[in-house]
């Protein structure tokens, strides 16, 4: 046993979680349940087509009844010799003749709608310029009918027998009523003369009424349509009666008797389920949701969710009892870092696990140990970063009275017309104003150069001949930006450590350049040098200002700064030779915006 638990200890959690699976038998449950349900959904959805199919073929039978009933009504009003006596009258009798006519024909018409529901109209025209009418008013288009156009038309040419034509519209804005129309040319029985026209106008509603029982499923669409295809009923929308289907299974529709489908419609699956008319060729077209079709097998779904969730519940308690086992120690891992959370930074991952697991309590191990090192100089850094406040702050002697003083000296110098005086109160008032200055310690490069241009003003003023200096700078760096006063010091070092005690004439050179990602800066002269012993403690590391201070901010100050601000990102160095000269080279990393963080650059260089 001790043998077994330790290879399960030994074992990776890619393993773990493999056994894991392994226990767990929904997989294998879920897809057989998945398969019978759709298996049994199918043949559901194929029978209620079928049913929805033989519904179809009944509403066609009825509205075969209805067609025919209206084509007998028309035989018999063609046989009628009470109509063929008054459409055979001349248009010029009297009016109280027109008015018994009228009364005769309208009792004929009404008895024919007495004894059914129908939602008809019927008119007789006559060519003696007689019209009777069963509704309230005439269509304009049977007030004065054009025989060559439409439905008359195709009555004159049948000579006699009944025809049938549609109300086609290219789009129609509201709901007319009729929607299909039957004719017969009226005919004197002896001669053989026309006397006429009679029409029956079917509204929609009446076949409506013949398909509302096929309207079952929610979302399902309803339509009739003629043998080329145009709504003669719906049941989805009445403004697209006399217009012609506009859908994409039209054709398939129109080329086959009956049957059906699936298509897919906005994202969704439908059931297209279709009859045909023998004798009329009328189309009745179903369109139902699969998904209400589908809702019947509601019951096998139910039941196979109940099979699914009792093989998980089944399978979750073998997986808890492992899972167990196998997060154990990542549960005491994580009541340490709850600890560390705390700021207790003295926990420690003790783990007899040689898994991932174990070198995970390791790392974590190994990451306090850094957080604790870090945190130390972090406090360090802040302590050396408080003292140079500390230092600049009493630097700040009255500034803002110096430089109100210094706006004086220079007005006082210009009234006097003493330039020289007025050019150094101005340079030293803008050095002034430039230390003083809160705000971010970053700023761009052609700021601080500007500062040493006024510097220098003032100590070439002050030396006149005795020193010469050059600037060569990098028109490309000078945008660029960098912590403030970082060359200001090396500039007066030079002048004052180096040029200052020279003998004869003294020459200063500043240069500036980018080099790759970095910005590089040299400060060279050509005086007294440094003693090799002060410049191996400089180079060490161990240079300390004598007495504690030091002209300016210093050397010592300056290595500090940099430190602060780049870490070991940066490059200082320093070649000298007594009696011959200095060389200083700086080179930071390429600030390109002054807000970017310093802690940024020097994170990314650390």
């Amino acid at each position: 046993m001790r043998y077994w638990m330790d290879r399960l200890h030994a074992m990776g959690l890619k393993t773990k979680l493999m056994l894991l699976f392994l226990l767990i038998a929904v997989t294998p449950l879920a897809v057989l349940g998945i398969f019978s349900y759709q298996k049994a959904s199918s043949e559901i959805q194929t029978k209620a087509n079928e049913i929805i199919l033989e519904n179809l073929s009944q509403i066609n039978h009825s509205l075969n009844y209805f067609v025919e009933d209206i084509e007998q009504l028309s035989m018999y009003l063609y046989s009628n010799k009470e109509i063929q006596d008054i459409l055979s009258k001349p248009a010029s009798r009297s009016a109280e003749e027109k008015y018994r006519d009228q009364q005769t024909v309208a009792a004929i018409l009404n008895s024919f709608l007495g004894f059914k529901s129908w939602d008809i109209q019927l008119y007789v025209l006559g060519e003696n310029g007689d019209r009777y009418f069963t509704g309230n008013f005439i269509p304009s288009s049977y007030l004065r009918y054009n025989p060559d156009w439409g439905l008359f038309r195709k009555a004159r040419l049948a000579g006699g027998d009944v025809v049938w034509d549609t109300h086609y519209s290219l789009k129609k804005y509201e709901d007319y009523g009729a929607v299909l129309s039957s004719g017969r040319l009226l005919k004197q029985i002896e001669t053989g003369q026309p006397l006429g026209y009679f029409v029956v106008d079917i509204m929609e509603s009446a076949f409506a009424d013949k398909y509302d029982k096929a309207y079952r499923y929610d979302g399902g669409e309803v339509y009739l349509l003629d043998d080329k295809g145009y709504i003669i009923s719906s049941r989805h929308s009445k403004l697209e009666v006399g217009t012609r289907l506009e859908k994409p299974y039209l054709d398939a529709v129109l080329q086959e008797k009956k049957g059906f489908f699936r298509i897919e419609e906005n994202q969704t699956e439908h059931m297209v389920i279709y009859d045909s008319s023998d004798l009329y060729g009328f189309k009745m077209i179903n369109v139902v949701p699969v998904t209400a079709l589908t809702g019947e097998s509601s019951k096998i779904r139910n039941f196979t969710t109940f099979i699914i969730i009792s093989g998980v519940m089944l399978s979750y308690c073998a997986a808890y009892l492992l899972s167990d086992y196998i997060t154990r120690p990542l549960r005491k891992l994580r009541r340490l870092m709850k600890q560390v959370e705390k700021g207790d930074l003295e926990v420690s991952f003790d783990s007899r696990y040689r898994d991932e697991v174990g070198h995970l309590g390791g790392s974590f191990n190994q990451m306090l140990e850094r957080i604790k090192r870090l945190i130390h100089e972090v406090y360090e850094k802040q302590e050396k970063v408080q003292e140079a406040e500390m230092k600049a702050i009493q630097a700040q002697f009255t500034p803002h009275f110096l430089y109100n003083a210094l706006d004086s000296i220079n007005w006082m110098a210009r009234i006097h017309k003493i330039e020289t005086i007025s050019k150094i109160a101005v340079s030293l008032g803008s050095l002034l104003r430039f230390s003083i200055r809160r705000g971010n310690t970053v700023i761009p490069i052609r700021e601080d150069i500007e500062q040493i241009r006024n510097y220098l003003t003032i100590q070439e003023i002050r030396y006149r001949d005795k020193i010469t200096i050059q600037l060569e700078l990098d028109e490309t760096i000078l945008d660029l930006c960098m912590p403030k006063l970082l060359i200001q010091p090396l500039v007066e070092n030079a002048i004052i450590h180096g040029l200052e005690t020279k003998p004869g004439q003294g020459h200063l050179l500043i240069t500036g350049q980018r080099i790759g990602e970095r910005v590089q800066f040299v400060v060279e002269d050509n005086g007294t040098g440094i003693a090799p012993d002060e410049l191996h403690r400089i180079q060490q590391g161990t240079y300390a200002p004598l007495n504690g201070s030091s002209t300016g901010i210093g050397l010592h100050n300056l290595m500090r700064r940099l430190q602060l601000h780049f870490g070991y990102a940066y490059s200082l160095r320093i070649d000298s030779v007594p009696d011959k000269g200095t060389r200083v080279c700086l080179s930071i990393p390429v600030i390109s915006d002054r807000r970017e963080g310093l802690g940024d650059v020097q994170s990314s260089y650390s």
